[in-house]
């Protein structure tokens, strides 16, 4: 009864945002951006190295060797991750200044229901962009003449969903708390383009590995970048550490979201 109540909720949801002209935009520019952004990072890296194409068709950094060609290809997509979050910010907000969000009560929706329907929405995203991913390696495989095998993939596409889910979710937070999307975007951009890395440096001068703990470098260093060692993204504590520390800002973000949008006034 609830897999399907939930499923029922998820329609309404899908009811909502399918013909609206911003989720379509965003989500084309997303999948452009994918084609764009890994077209750009594979010419700059062919054109650096002169290895790729070169007659031993040696791989200089073996970026897109079967092991490495996941990584390389989420960790190239997961910068069009504001894109996204921004669609996020933006449904909910327009649902707090058109009061839609009061209808739903109005319905018979607890709060709870309503914010835990745009977590699912977020999961299903999540789960979307993480398909998205293994379509660009798959023809990335083709492009670059490498075996696709699940194998290596299996583990980098969960940790692909896994950066995706605490990215959005870590947009409805701010949603939830600020409720201008102006505002919102803002703080969305300056802390995950500038503020994270600035932390970064600090916290990898002062207590090297604790910079992979901030709220969304979390999420970043599952996907850990070759030749990154001896920078600030070093001392990665490992997989399953950085998997357990995921998890738990996840669920740091629906608890505060989800308490937050409970209580706060209508």
């Amino acid at each position: 009864d609830k897999l399907f109540y939930m499923i029922k909720n998820l329609q309404i949801e899908w009811m909502k945002i399918k013909n609206y002209r911003v989720f379509q935009v965003f989500s084309v520019l997303y999948m452009i951006g994918i084609v764009i952004i890994i077209f750009i990072f594979y010419k700059i890296y062919t054109q650096l190295t002169g290895r790729l194409t070169g007659r031993d068709g040696d791989d200089l950094f073996r970026l897109f060797s079967e092991e490495t060609i996941w990584a390389t290809v989420c960790f190239s997509t997961s910068f069009l991750l504001y894109l996204p979050g921004m669609v996020i910010i933006n449904l909910f907000i327009n649902e707090v200044n058109f009061k839609t969000h009061r209808q739903n009560i109005i319905d018979g929706w607890k709060r709870e229901t309503f914010i835990y329907t745009k977590i699912s929405l977020i999961a299903c995203i999540a789960v979307a962009v993480t398909i998205m991913n293994l379509v660009a390696t798959f023809i990335m495989c083709n492009v670059t003449n490498t075996p696709f095998t699940l194998g290596p993939g299996i583990k980098m596409l969960g940790f692909s969903f896994m950066q995706t889910f605490i990215y959005l979710m870590f947009a409805l937070l701010l949603a939830t708390f600020f409720r201008r999307s102006g505002v919102a975007f803002i703080v969305f951009f300056i802390y995950g383009l500038l503020l994270e890395f600035i932390l970064m440096w600090l916290f990898s001068n002062i207590f090297p590995g604790l910079q992979h703990f901030l709220p969304l470098q979390v999420a970043d260093s599952l996907i850990a970048f070759p030749g990154m060692d001896g920078s600030i993204f070093g001392n990665n504590p490992g997989e399953l550490i950085m998997t357990i520390g995921a998890v738990a800002f996840a669920g740091l973000y629906i608890f505060l979201a989800v308490r937050k949008y409970k209580y706060d006034d209508l």
